[in-house]
């Protein structure tokens, strides 16, 4: 074949791929290890938040253990309690439940309001009121209804309108319950006498419902009595809540509660940790990105120091926490349970005291996980890296344009040259 049959610019492509080859593999190795090193440390800090929101829901209150809380009569009195209830059983009378107060007022279907006037509504102490001047002409009981509803001031009446053949009722309702939250009414009448008859439908405003205190008594013998606007009770029994639901007969027995310590939800808590813990650590061991990264590695051994320290005095170990050989963390549910019936308040000071595991754990993770953290600058770094290798490609590749451009011309050159001859040499033959 002819070299003047060969294309230039195929020859030009060829001795500019051989020449570029060896720097397009340097920076395409960059690419790769900076790429993949800042997609795992993404996931690592997505994986260290998680933890530490575990964490935090642990030590915010210093609470780990547990209560478990049964009702004699559950649609009667329901009962949870908190980690901070005491063990005991408690015997409580549902006398009256909490009710909202509300009113009813009549008119015609037909009627429309007054031009003037100004409806007066009071509720625990705190008055607001609606002037008929600044509705339009013509408006109805809806009308009425949405202006007090959409008062700046209101300070907690709901209103609706309710129709049953001619009659309309505007129904009054405190938002909250309570013997203090009782609605009072007075209308100031304008100078326009014809519309519906305010005044008068307030003067014979019908109660539907009565403004009361919930009233519970506490104990089977010389009860303690506690009343309160709401159903819920949170301040009666510390650390336990009570939604009453139903009041009792005066021949009903009272409700037997009983609260005690529930070992099987704190091992629970501990099980999502130890499950977040091993995760973490596997994440790191076996992503090849970073297990061979000093921070990610210094990660995880910070990670395994603190479970070698002793904690009021007792190493994890005797309670339970414990790695394998291969150094996956879990819980020895017998060691467990028995530390806590031993000596519950000392678990919780071990775990989730200022001092405890947990809060240790926290401070070694908040250089990693706080916003402008060492995380963030990690992966800030990663990104400054990784945008200096696409820089350093497309300089590459201008360069590299310019030596094809280079080899093209001389390629093409030598094949005019070449075809010259060739037809010269053919005139001698």
């Amino acid at each position: 074949m002819a070299f003047s049959s060969i294309d230039p610019a195929y020859l030009a492509q060829q001795y500019t791929q051989i020449e570029r080859a060896g720097k397009d593999g340097v920076l395409k190795a960059q690419q790769n290890r900076f790429s993949s090193l800042l997609a795992s440390y993404k996931k690592l800090e997505t994986s260290l938040g998680s933890m530490r929101d575990l964490l935090t829901s642990f030590t915010t209150n210093n609470e780990l253990l547990s209560n478990a809380a049964t009702s004699s009569a559950d649609t009667v009195l329901g009962v949870t309690a908190g980690s901070k209830a005491i063990a005991g059983n408690y015997e409580i009378f549902v006398q009256q439940l909490a009710q909202n107060h509300q009113l009813s007022l009549n008119f015609n279907s037909t009627d429309t309001l007054p031009t003037d006037g100004q409806l007066e509504l009071t509720i625990a102490g705190n008055s607001f009121a609606v002037n008929l001047a600044a509705l339009p002409a013509g408006s109805g009981i809806s009308a009425l209804a949405n202006a007090i509803n959409n008062a700046a001031d209101n300070s907690g009446v709901q209103a609706t309108v309710m129709r049953s053949g001619a009659l309309s009722y505007l129904v009054l309702t405190s938002k909250e319950s309570g013997a203090a939250n009782t609605i009072s009414l007075n209308f100031v009448p304008g100078v326009d006498n014809s519309g519906a008859d305010i005044s008068g439908a307030v003067a014979a405003a019908t109660e539907l419902k009565t403004a009361q205190d919930a009233i519970i008594k506490v104990g089977a013998q010389n009860p303690i009595t506690v009343t309160s606007s709401s159903n819920t009770l949170t301040d009666v029994i510390e650390g336990v809540t009570l939604d009453l639901k139903q009041a009792q007969a005066l021949a009903d027995q009272p409700v037997k509660i009983s609260i005690s310590q529930d070992p099987k939800a704190v091992e629970e808590k501990l099980k999502k940790f130890v499950e977040s813990y091993n995760a973490l650590l596997k994440q790191i061991g076996s992503d090849t990105s970073l297990n061979t990264d000093s921070m990610a590695r210094s990660i995880a051994n910070q990670l395994r120091q603190s479970f070698q320290k002793l904690y009021e005095g007792t190493p994890l170990l005797e309670i339970g926490i414990k790695f394998d050989r291969s150094g996956v963390l879990s819980i020895d549910s017998t060691k467990m349970q028995k530390a806590l019936a031993s000596d519950p308040a000392k678990i919780e000071k071990m775990l989730v005291s200022d001092t405890g595991l947990f809060s240790g754990i926290q401070d070694r993770l908040e250089p990693y996980t706080k916003r402008f953290g060492l995380m963030r600058d990690k992966q800030q770094t990663l990104q400054a890296s990784l945008d200096l290798v696409t820089t350093k490609q497309k300089r590459h590749d201008y360069s590299m344009e310019l030596v094809y451009k280079r080899y093209l011309a001389q390629f093409t050159q030598m094949q005019v040259t070449i075809a010259q001859l060739e037809s010269s040499m053919a005139n001698f033959g």
